[in-house]
């Protein structure tokens, strides 16, 4: 919403609502003072075709209610009919004033709140305060259920490692900078960017709540980030890649496959993992190389529909997901447990894979007679990196192209023409590429590792065969 310094030209100069049937502005100057601006249009005179109907409104929490509402101060004119800013402003005072003593302005009589600038009422005991666990459920119901991440950002608010979930019980106005304040930096000893989320998120929700009247002021507005952060720049290598793939075959379904594609076609984890079958054109085994996805605005970051080309590689994987007997037959995800929601839990499959991985390396470091070395940290969000770079460096793929792929605005540069550029579909360009990263992950990622799995075979094999140590050759042809 809009926050505006109240003039009496500018309430004169409001346009009327287009969009919808009313809008609302807030004062800057008088805390839940607001202005709604209806539909209906000044038909002639100096002021034709500005907005007709302007109503001045104090958002507050009205005795007994514990919940902010809305109600109307009076009504805005242009001519000496009907209520001036000033008014508006005075009016708005004395009721806060009023609701600060627990008494409800507006059960008053007509008179008294005509005749009175501040409240001459009984003094009574004072509203109690909103909870914030009460200010959080109303923020979620309002604001986060609107949100594609929205029931993340709750968790970071007062789930498990929330910064408020200890505080849960108080009352918002209890909260304090200081308080808060030494939560994020406990918070940035263990997860510093998780703290740094943790505080954006925290502003933004008592920012929410300033607008509502739950509190004065934001004490958080003035906390600065505990962590630093730098631009991620880990990608794996091709022989890196063979391990991982390998590795997926430890999960099985529905996140083998999953962190397969998330290889193949290089899009945003959320976005692959809410993958649904409806929005597959899969075609038929002639033409493999013609299937695509329509990926809906309301699932990408960007909030723009995307037609993505799969490659015949990205295609037989999503197939054979698909197929998968654990896979429910009547959920309309492709990677789904429950049937009704896209999977979760990627943190413990990432456990499994790291654990495979570490396993797998242990193992050829053994047969070398060698110390083992972990891999690299990383996350899966780095699977887009390693796409970029090979795409780019490997493939001589236009960097263009690249970001469309990953459904960038203009990564690779920050001219004007290429953000324009970028604005295209560029639908070919990047199916040929799609096509020409399959093609090097074939060769040089899975084939990789199908070599490397037939020596050992064949190793095994040997081994088993090869005679005991010391054991007579004449006995090796006794039947």
């Amino acid at each position: 919403m809009d926050r505006v310094e109240f003039t009496p030209r500018w309430l004169d100069n409001l346009k009327p609502a287009v969009v919808a049937p009313q809008y609302e502005v807030a004062d800057t100057l008088v805390s839940g003072l607001r202005v709604r601006v209806g539909s209906k249009v000044v038909a002639e005179g100096r002021h034709k075709g500005r907005a007709a109907n302007i109503s001045f409104i104090l958002v507050a929490r009205f005795p007994p209610s514990k919940q902010p509402t809305r109600r109307v101060i009076g009504q805005y004119q242009r001519s000496e009919v009907g209520m001036t800013l000033q008014e508006a402003r005075a009016t708005a005072a004395a009721w806060k004033d009023a609701i600060r003593t627990g008494v409800d302005p507006t059960a008053r009589s007509a008179d008294e709140r005509d005749g009175a600038a501040t409240c001459d009422s009984p003094v009574e005991d004072a509203a109690p305060s909103t909870s914030v666990a009460d200010a959080l459920d109303l923020y979620e119901t309002n604001k986060l259920a609107l949100l594609d991440r929205g029931s993340g950002v709750r968790r970071a608010l007062d789930g498990r490692e929330g910064v408020l979930k200890e505080l849960k019980d108080q009352s918002i106005r209890s909260l304090t900078r200081a308080d808060l304040a030494q939560r994020i930096r406990d918070r940035a000893k263990i997860a510093p960017v998780s703290a740094n989320r943790q505080l954006s998120y925290l502003k933004t929700f008592l920012s929410w709540c300033v607008d509502e009247e739950f509190v004065d002021g934001n004490v958080a507005e003035t906390i600065r980030k505990p962590s630093a952060e730098n631009e991620r720049d880990r990608y794996h290598s091709l022989p890196e890649l063979a391990e991982i793939w390998t590795a997926t075959a430890a999960l099985g379904y529905p996140f083998g496959p999953l962190i397969q594609l998330l290889i193949t076609l290089p899009m945003r984890r959320e976005e692959i993992a809410a993958m649904k079958v409806a929005e597959l054109s899969l075609g038929d085994d002639k033409r493999p190389d013609d299937a695509e996805w329509v990926l809906p605005g309301d699932r990408t970051k960007k909030k723009n529909a995307l037609r993505v080309p799969l490659s015949a590689l990205s295609r037989s994987i999503i197939k054979a997901a698909i197929a998968h007997p654990d896979r429910p037959t009547d959920s309309p995800f492709v990677f789904t447990t429950t049937s009704e929601t896209s999977v979760s839990g990627f943190s413990k499959a990432r456990k499994r894979l790291d654990e495979a991985i570490s396993a797998s390396r242990k193992r050829a470091a053994l047969e070398a007679d060698e110390e083992a070395e972990e891999m690299p940290h990383w996350v899966l969000h780095d699977l887009r990196t390693t796409f970029n770079t090979h795409a780019c460096d490997r493939l001589q793929i236009d960097a263009a192209v690249a970001d469309r792929i990953l459904n960038h605005i203009a990564t690779a540069t920050r001219s004007k023409v290429m953000r324009i550029y970028n604005r295209s579909e560029m639908y070919e360009p990047r199916k040929h590429a799609l096509a020409a990263w399959a093609n090097l992950l074939t060769e040089e990622v899975i084939k990789t590792k199908q070599k490397r799995n037939s020596k050992e075979r064949r190793t095994s094999s040997r081994r088993s065969t090869a005679l005991p140590v010391g054991q007579p050759e004449a006995h090796a042809t006794t039947r």
